[in-house]
Parts: structure tokens; C-alpha cells; sequence
């Protein structure tokens, strides 16, 4: 018996494959989305079910905490009281106006006009003072919730520069520390409270929070808080004082011993809970003035060609000069170096000539010393590199292969630092030559405030040419006392210093701005102060006043 040939062509037989094929593929790949969905990728569409049915108010700004080198908070200090209310529900309801207006002894337009700043939102929140539990307990029962919320930064602006600040939208860090740590700060201290929304099938606009689901939510088991070596009393001290002068100014205090920086001020201030009221200003408000700004270092960078010349062995000192008030830089083009005193010092004992800032003086010191010695030595003293305290807006200029020696020698030309990299130099000295790198950052502390990570420098400590900076140290205490800084030789304790007035321009036009820089006390030196007061135009001022009304407060 032979086999019947189909009669289904096998053109049709193929297509028929090729959707079977197609079919399995698209029903494996929706069995594929749903095991996805059911078990992958559940805990996100939980969320986004949350997001639409549960209304939050947020307490707090959602970051750690940072504090003091005394564990004292130099954010999240401030702490009012909210009212939340239900929008629709205080529109649609009398009784519930009738409530709100009562307790918050506030009139309905100023209720109405905190309502049409927070229109996205089905709840809004007023301030309010004075609430005791009974009533708060009474409110609950309506639906009204009464709660402490923590303002991220106060109004006095304190540390402002450093800390930096977040953006309003999604707290994320703008600037300073609050930027430079922003991995460690964020999301790990939230405080919130959360509501449950609810209403007619396929309605989300119109949704209600459902009675008795109003709750606080603090979550900070896994909070992380940074710890600075910020003393917060000596920084609030430093910024009473640089608020009452005028001009701009910066302050770098910092420990000589083990190189924790204590205060940190720049002036002028800005608040940081209204940053864009700033951007189209000309006072440089938002410039941290002590690590972004790069000024001539004037005559404090005589305490480097002092060094240099002591270390090359080109001068003792018993050396001698005498000043007759200005002094020829070159035959050839005729250029004249004047002496701030221009009838002359006369004849000077190297003291003398450091403790007068004598400028003809260190200009012949600064030509047996020469170009690349001088340059060679303000690298020794960490002066051609960042600090490195591990915020963005520390600035640096690299020290020329070549500069003029007249104007290595009095700090000017193309010469320029930042205060905090003065105030690292002035370490050094302080400390007989031993570098400890500055730094700010200490350790991040949990909920407890127990150290979960100790911050170490980037840098070893290192011994500069002890035996030469002791001496120039002890010579900066002879400024303090007859020189240039004469104005401090009443201040309890003495001290040690190097003033300087270093010539800019601001507006194509001239100005000098004010350098002091220096430890305290004299003998057991502790801290290395440095002082910049901005030159503006027609009035340059001089840093001493502001440094030793420091040190006075630093002695209390």
C-alpha cells in the first residue's frame, strides 16, 4: 500500500513555523516580564505605588549632621514647629478653617497665602508657636498634624563658606563640605511624615489622606555625620570680629602642633537658605576668600627670602644695610625700588631691617641669595602646591621658573597664594620647621556619634630646616614689639609676626590689601593666625587691629 502524499504546500507549512516560532518567543518573553516584575523588580513598583498613594512632608534636609571638633552641630541647629494640614480638606471645610486659623493665631489670608506657595502639594504646612501636647493630641484627632522641623543651616551664617551649601530641589551638595561629602551626608538621616492617600478607583488627583494614617518616620539608623576640627566657639569669635570691619576679609587659624584648622572666615558672608539672590552681585559673596582667593603676598614673603638667605649661608646676622630710602633695580632701564619709609631707615642689623620690612634692604638680601635659591625655598615651605584639605574651591597658582628678583624680594609681580597656603607656611615656622599638613575633616560619626572612620592626611609630616626657621621664628617675635607690628607689643601673652601690604588692582584701579600672618601665644606658641583685610578703592586698612583682637578673644 503506498503513502498519500500531503497536499499542503510547503510554502504554507513554513509560514505556519514561523509563527508558531514567533509566538513561543513572545509568550517566553512575557513570562520573562512578569517573573521580572513579580519577583526582580517588585520592590520598585512597590515604590512607585507608594510614591502616588502616600503623601510626605519632609522634617529635615535628609543629610548627617556636622559637627564641631566638641561634637557641637554647626548645621541642623535650628528647630521650628509645623502645623501639616490637609489642602482640600482646609478649602472644602469650615470647621477644619475654623481650626487651623485658631490655633495657629494666624489670619486666613496669611493661611492662603502659605497655601498658593504650596499648590503642587495636597497637604501645606504654616509655622507655628507655642502648640502644648493636649492640643497637638486634639489636632491629631482632625487630621492635623503638629511636628518639629530642623532647618538645615541658621540664619547667623556661620562657617558658611565651608560648609558649603545643597540645592533646594533634591538636596544635593552645592559647594564646600557640604559637596566634598556629599556621598557620606546624603540620604542617611531623613525625618518625615508620611501620610496615606485615597480615593476613587483610577483617581489620583483627587485623593484624601485617610484618617489615622498620619505618622512620623525617623530614619537615621544608618546616619552618617562627618566631624570637623572646627572649634565652633573660636570660629564664632573670629566672624563677631571680621563683621565688623568693612572691607572684605579672610582668617585661617590652625593648630601649630598638630595642624587641625580651628576657624575658617570669610567675609563678605551670604546666606545660604537663599543662595540665588547672589549670582548677579560684584561683592564676591559666594567666594571663600580664604582658600579660593589668590593675593601678592606683599612683604610676608620676606619670611622666605629670610630663610632662604639664612639657609644658603649668604648673610648672618650680624649683617648690616644701610637704607637710604630707594634703591636702583637696574643701570639700563633706570627702574627705582622704593622703601615704604622714603627718607631711609639707615643703617640696619638684619633684625631691624625684618622688623622694619625694610624693602632695599631684602632687595640686596634677596641678590646674594638669588632667583632660584628664593624659589627653591617658598617650595620647601609647601607655597607651590594646594593645601589639600579636600575641598573643591581651594585654589593654587604655580610658582614661576623665573621671576624678577626685585620682585621675590618685597612679594610682588606674578607672586600669589591663598591665605590658607600662608597660613600652612606660618606653621611650619611656628613649629621650628616641622610640617603638619592643615586639614579640616576628622572622622564620620554614626547616629551615636561613635567614630565610624578616622580621616588621615594625604601628607607625612616633615622636618624643614629646623635649626634656620627657629631662628626666623624668633625673629618675628621682635616685629610684634618694634617693627611693623609694634601696635601688638601690649597683648597678653605676645606673640610673633610678619605684616605685610601687598599692591592689586580692583577695577583697573590701585589698591593695597592688609596681610598679617603669625603665632600666638609667644612663648608656648599654639595657634598660627593669618589675617587678609582687601584693599578697596580708597580705603586699604592693615590686618593688625583684626589679629589682635583675635588673640585677645583667643585668651579669654
Amino acid at each position: 500500500m503506498s503513502r498519500k502524499e500531503s497536499n499542503i504546500p510547503k510554502q504554507i507549512v513554513r509560514r505556519a513555523w514561523v509563527m508558531m516560532s514567533c509566538a513561543i518567543i513572545i509568550y517566553s518573553f512575557l513570562i520573562y516580564r512578569l517573573t521580572t516584575i513579580q519577583y526582580l523588580e517588585a520592590d520598585k513598583y512597590k515604590e512607585k505605588s507608594e510614591q502616588q498613594s502616600i503623601q510626605k512632608v519632609e522634617l529635615n534636609s535628609g543629610r548627617g549632621v556636622i559637627y564641631d571638633r566638641n561634637e557641637k552641630p554647626l548645621t541642623d541647629t535650628v528647630k521650628k514647629d509645623i502645623m501639616i494640614v490637609e489642602q482640600n480638606k482646609f478649602l472644602n471645610d469650615v470647621n477644619t478653617r475654623n481650626i487651623v486659623e485658631n490655633s495657629s493665631n494666624m489670619q486666613i489670608s496669611e493661611i492662603y497665602k502659605h497655601i498658593e506657595k504650596q499648590l503642587k502639594s495636597q497637604v501645606f504646612q504654616i509655622e507655628v508657636d507655642n502648640i502644648d501636647d493636649k492640643t497637638k493630641r486634639k489636632l491629631l484627632d482632625d487630621n492635623i498634624i503638629v511636628e518639629e522641623k530642623t532647618l538645615r543651616y541658621a540664619s547667623d551664617g556661620l562657617l558658611s563658606h565651608t560648609l558649603g551649601h545643597i540645592s533646594t530641589k533634591d538636596k544635593v551638595g552645592q559647594s564646600g563640605i557640604e559637596k566634598s561629602m556629599d556621598k557620606v551626608l546624603k540620604e542617611s538621616n531623613e525625618k518625615y511624615v508620611s501620610a496615606f492617600k485615597a480615593g476613587a478607583s483610577g483617581n489620583t488627583k483627587d485623593l484624601s489622606i485617610l484618617k489615622g494614617s498620619i505618622k512620623t518616620v525617623n530614619d537615621n539608623e544608618d546616619a552618617k555625620n562627618i566631624k570637623l576640627t572646627i572649634d565652633k566657639d573660636i570660629q564664632r569669635k573670629v566672624e563677631k570680629i571680621a563683621d565688623k570691619e568693612e572691607n572684605p576679609t579672610a582668617v585661617v587659624i590652625s593648630d601649630i602642633n598638630t595642624g587641625e584648622i580651628l576657624a575658617l572666615s570669610s567675609r563678605p558672608n551670604f546666606d545660604q537658605n537663599n543662595i540665588a539672590k547672589y549670582f548677579e552681585s560684584e561683592k564676591g559673596e559666594l567666594v571663600n576668600r580664604t582658600m579660593q582667593s589668590i593675593y601678592p603676598p606683599g612683604s610676608v614673603f620676606k619670611l622666605v627670602v629670610l630663610y632662604a638667605a639664612l639657609d644658603a649661608d649668604v648673610i648672618n646676622e650680624n649683617y648690616t644695610y644701610n637704607c637710604t630710602g630707594k634703591v636702583e633695580v637696574s643701570s639700563k632701564t633706570k627702574q627705582i625700588l622704593n622703601c615704604h619709609k622714603r627718607d631711609g631707615h639707615g643703617i640696619q642689623t638684619l633684625q631691624q631691617a625684618f622688623s622694619n620690612s625694610c624693602n632695599t634692604a631684602f632687595f640686596d638680601i634677596a641678590k646674594k641669595v638669588g632667583e632660584d635659591k628664593i624659589i627653591e625655598c617658598a617650595k620647601r615651605l609647601h607655597l607651590n602646591e594646594p593645601v589639600g584639605i579636600g575641598l573643591e574651591e581651594e585654589n593654587n597658582r604655580k610658582i614661576e621658573d623665573s621671576i624678577p628678583i626685585n620682585n621675590l624680594a618685597i612679594g610682588q609681580g606674578n607672586l600669589g597664594f591663598t591665605p590658607l597656603q600662608i597660613n600652612q607656611m606660618t606653621q611650619i615656622i611656628a613649629n621650628n620647621g616641622t610640617y603638619k599638613q592643615l586639614y579640616i575633616y576628622d572622622s564620620i560619626l554614626d547616629k551615636d556619634k561613635n567614630m565610624v572612620k578616622s580621616f588621615k592626611t594625604s601628607k607625612p609630616e616633615e622636618i624643614i630646616s629646623p635649626y634656620t626657621l627657629t631662628i626666623v621664628k624668633e625673629m618675628m617675635k621682635d616685629v610684634s614689639k618694634e617693627g611693623t607690628g609694634k601696635d601688638l607689643k601690649d597683648l597678653n601673652g605676645g606673640c610673633g609676626v610678619k605684616t605685610g601690604t601687598a599692591q592689586s588692582t580692583l577695577n583697573k584701579k590701585a589698591v593695597n590689601h592688609g596681610w598679617i600672618t603669625g603665632f600666638y601665644p609667644e612663648k608656648v606658641p599654639k595657634y598660627a593666625i593669618t589675617v587678609l583685610v582687601e584693599g578697596i578703592e580708597g580705603k586699604s586698612k592693615s590686618a593688625v587691629p583684626m589679629f589682635k583682637e583675635i588673640c585677645t578673644q583667643l585668651n579669654k
